[in-house]
């Protein structure tokens, strides 16, 4: 018998506990499948066509990904939300008639996304690309609309509860590219060609998730929505617009237009490649952290238990900043011998950008937690306002600085914008919730880094060479690990929460199941 991901199952089975954490897992497996295939593919074609005109590729790319943004704004959340809800309530007619609705919006939001580009194409052309205006237009919405179909119904299928949905078309479309690349890289294939097969593969998505959800019979209806359903959609969606859209103009959006409009196409796949590599060295490898902090809060919140929901979110906080400023410290020892490893020397205007960023990236990496928070207690409001200051203090950044120092320009942009904001939703979390931030314990993971930074500093000092980045962030990992044991910056109750996932591997279990305990039982409660 073939296995069919999205054949069909009670409803109830769909959103049961045992399915929903397989549901999670398969998602979480396929997007690391997905980015490090991507990431792969990525490589390859920087190799083959150079800085300038990889980054006119990537310039595509990132237009690409802000066209799908813009065209599906907040119809993916709000579809998600509303046909799950519908189907909680055992009315799959409701959930149709959501399906409908959504789909016949979403492909009006799309012809007015391409026709605004088309009419915006002389402010968006790639650096040293002015003449092919045409295969620039057709290239970039050839891409950007089926991949934006594809989200959509990737949605769809999550409101259903059918996660193989996305999970299957990703894994399956991101070989068959990551094997197209090599073929174009083996027959010296230029950056049409690359465009050309990005537009493919998008296509590609999406015939996959439309004929998926047509196997497992999730089609829309025509119904007309429920008023009592339309009346709680629309505020919905209003706002999730408005975050959707300020988060896609604010994800390093207006660098990369200045860095194409004033500096040039190289700088633009510097940034790229930096962004990037920073996002699968922190953003990635956190995911699972993310998959289970909002359902927590989500379920504490519903008991009514404001102050266990802060003790999750505090405790949260100090784990993101553990990962964040691990990762964070590892990437910028081996940044160098990485970069020049994957990317080859002509690509060594990454490493200083690619250190910032993901520096930045992890010492601001609690962010999650607090967002996660806003969500979860119907502040979506505030989230908004939140990143609508982001932007604007974006903006602000990147037209004062990106004309004048360029790449690096850029960088501070970014990367200010994101210590400035962290900063403000911190502490208008404290005060406007009442939550108590855990700031003493964040300040001796604090210090923990900067004595393991200390040391490896001191390492890279004494031993030159390619190679030492590597031992330097081995170093790096097991100073920072073992300061902040030393400096108290973990409680017991952070240990029984090791011991209770040391259960499921009862070797590992046994070796260290006393030690943590008696590490345990030394600390206070409260420290």
């Amino acid at each position: 018998m073939r296995w069919n991901p999205v054949a069909s199952r009670p409803i109830n089975h769909q959103f049961s506990g045992i399915a929903a954490i397989r549901g999670a897992m398969m998602v979480m497996g396929s997007t690391y499948v997905t980015y490090a295939l991507g990431l792969l593919a990525s490589i390859i074609v920087a190799r083959s066509l150079g800085p300038d005109d990889f980054g006119r590729y990537s310039y595509v790319v990132w237009l690409a990904g802000l066209l799908i943004m813009v065209g599906n704004n907040g119809l993916n959340a709000t579809t998600i939300r509303f046909i799950s809800e519908s189907l909680g309530r055992q009315s799959p007619e409701s959930a149709r008639a959501v399906h409908g609705w959504a789909r016949r919006r979403q492909y009006a939001c799309l012809a007015v996304v391409a026709l605004a580009f088309a009419a915006l194409v002389p402010f968006v052309m790639p650096a040293g690309w002015e003449g092919r205006a045409r295969v620039f237009v057709a290239l970039t919405l050839a891409a950007a609309i089926p991949k934006a179909l594809f989200m959509f119904d990737a949605s769809v299928g999550k409101g259903y509860g059918r996660y193989g949905v996305e999970a299957a078309t990703a894994v399956v479309m991101s070989a068959a590219n990551i094997i197209a690349v090599l073929v174009l890289m083996r027959i010296g294939a230029g950056l049409v060609a690359y465009m050309a097969l990005f537009a493919a593969t998008s296509t590609g998505y999406a015939v996959s998730s439309r004929l998926l959800l047509r196997a497992g019979g999730l089609s829309p209806s025509r119904e007309r929505l429920d008023p009592a359903i339309l009346v709680r959609l629309r505020p919905h969606l209003f706002w999730t617009v408005i975050l959707t859209v300020a988060y896609a103009f604010n994800n390093k959006s207006i660098e990369t237009w200045l860095l194409n409009d004033l500096v040039g196409a190289a700088a633009v796949g510097y940034f790229a490649i930096a962004g990037a590599l920073t996002k699968g060295g922190i953003e990635m490898l956190s995911a699972g952290l993310s998959t289970v902090l909002m359902p927590m809060m989500a379920h504490a919140f519903g008991e009514g238990r404001d102050q266990r929901a802060g003790g999750i979110m505090a405790s949260a906080m100090r784990y993101y900043s553990f990962i964040g400023l691990l990762l964070g410290g590892i990437g910028v020892l081996v940044a160098a011998p990485a970069i020049h490893l994957l990317y080859g020397d002509d690509f060594a205007p990454v490493i200083l950008p690619f250190q910032i960023m993901i520096a930045i990236s992890g010492l601001t990496l609690a962010d999650s937690a607090l967002n996660a928070l806003l969500s979860t207690t119907d502040n979506q409001r505030v989230r908004v306002i939140f990143i609508v200051i982001s932007l604007a203090i974006t903006a602000a950044l990147a037209f004062a600085l990106v004309p004048r120092y360029g790449l690096m320009g850029a960088v501070a942009a970014h990367t200010g914008s994101r210590l400035i904001v962290f900063i403000a939703i911190a502490s208008g979390i404290s005060r406007m919730m009442g939550m108590r931030l855990p700031l003493r314990e964040l300040g001796r993971l604090l210090a923990a880094a900067f004595v393991a930074s200390a040391v490896a500093a001191v390492l890279m000092a004494t031993v030159p060479g390619q190679s030492t980045g590597w031992v330097a962030a081995v170093v790096y990992a097991l100073v920072f690990a073992g300061s902040s044991l030393a400096f108290g910056a973990w409680r017991a109750t952070d240990a029984r929460q090791l011991l209770t996932f040391l259960a499921q591997y009862p070797r590992v279990h046994e070796r260290w199941a006393g030690p943590i305990q008696r590490w345990a039982e030394r600390r206070p409660e409260g420290n």
